[in-house]
C-alpha cells in the first residue's frame, strides 16, 4: 500500500536534523509522499530546499496565523517568490487560532484573506489551520471565491464541514481522530466523501494511537490514521490507502511538479 503524508514539519526540530532516518522510516510504512508545510518565511524557506533534494518531498509557503505578528513588512513578496518555485505545490498554511494569543484575531484575518488570495491568484490550493475559530472562518472563506484547499488537522464537527465540503474544500485528518472521546472528528471522517479526505500527521506533533504521547510524531505513522478511517467507514485500509492517495496527488497536482 502506499500513503500521502499531506501536512508535516520536517522543516523544524527536532525532525529537521534527522531527514534520511524519517525518509527511510517512512518508506518502509508505504509513506512514499509527504508534504513539508511552511509557518513562516525560514521554514518554507527549508521546505523547498528539502524538496529540491529528495524527490519524494514537496513544499508549501505561507504564514502560520500565530506567526502573523513576527512576519516582515514585505513577507508577502517573498512568498510569492516561493509560490513560483516548481517544488512548492500549495499555500500556507494559514488561517485562524484563537486558542493562542500571539496573534491579534484582526491581524490574523488580514493575513488569512491575503493567503485566499495569493492562492486564487497562482492557482494552488491553501492550506487552512483553523483553532477556536470555528465561525470566522467559516464566514471568510465562504465569502472568498477561492474554492480549492484543505482544514488540515480537522477539528471541528459536521456543522462546520458540511458548507465547506460542499464548497469544495477537502478536509485532512491527523492521529487526533484515533483519540479516544473525539466523536465529533470520528463522525466528520465517517459521513464526508472519501474523495474529499486525506491524511496526514502534522509530525512532529499529534502522534496517533496506539503510540499517543510519544514525541516526535513521525510520517511512519501514517498508517494507523488510515485503520481508524477504514474501522469507522467499514471499509479496508487498501481502500482508504488508494482513495486518499489519489486525492492528494490530484489535488497537489504532482504530476506538474516533476
Amino acid at each position: 500500500m502506499n500513503f500521502i503524508d499531506t501536512h508535516c514539519h520536517l522543516n523544524i526540530k527536532p525532525l529537521l536534523e534527522r531527514t534520511n532516518e524519517i525518509l527511510d522510516a517512512a518508506a518502509e510504512q508505504g509513506i512514499h509522499q509527504m508534504v513539508v508545510v511552511g509557518i513562516d518565511i525560514a521554514s518554507s524557506e527549508i521546505a523547498i530546499r528539502l524538496a529540491e533534494d529528495h524527490p519524494q518531498l514537496f513544499a508549501s509557503a505561507g504564514i502560520h496565523p500565530t506567526d502573523c505578528s513576527k512576519a516582515p513588512d514585505d513577507w508577502e513578496k517573498h512568498i510569492v517568490e516561493m509560490l513560483a518555485h516548481p517544488r512548492v505545490v500549495a499555500v500556507g498554511e494559514t488561517g485562524l487560532d484563537y486558542y493562542w494569543d500571539d496573534s491579534s484575531a484582526d491581524l490574523q484575518k488580514i493575513f488569512f484573506r491575503d493567503h485566499l488570495d495569493l492562492a486564487l491568484d497562482c492557482g494552488k490550493p491553501i492550506i487552512i489551520h483553523n483553532r477556536s475559530a470555528d465561525q470566522d472562518v467559516l464566514q471568510l472563506v465562504m465569502e472568498h471565491g477561492n474554492k480549492k484547499g484543505v482544514f488540515h488537522c480537522w477539528p471541528a464537527g459536521w456543522d462546520l464541514a458540511k458548507p465547506l465540503i460542499e464548497k469544495g474544500y477537502h478536509l485532512s485528518f491527523t492521529g487526533t481522530v484515533t483519540f479516544k472521546k473525539n466523536e465529533i472528528v470520528q463522525d466528520v471522517a465517517t459521513r464526508m466523501p472519501l474523495d474529499r479526505l486525506m491524511l496526514e500527521t502534522d509530525s512532529p506533533f499529534l502522534t496517533p494511537a496506539p503510540h499517543r504521547g510519544i514525541r516526535p510524531n513521525e510520517p511512519k505513522y501514517i498508517p494507523h490514521i488510515a485503520e481508524k478511517i477504514a474501522l469507522l467507514r467499514d471499509i479496508s485500509v487498501d481502500e482508504v490507502a488508494k482513495a486518499t492517495t489519489r486525492t492528494a496527488e490530484i489535488f497537489f497536482n504532482f504530476d506538474h511538479t516533476k
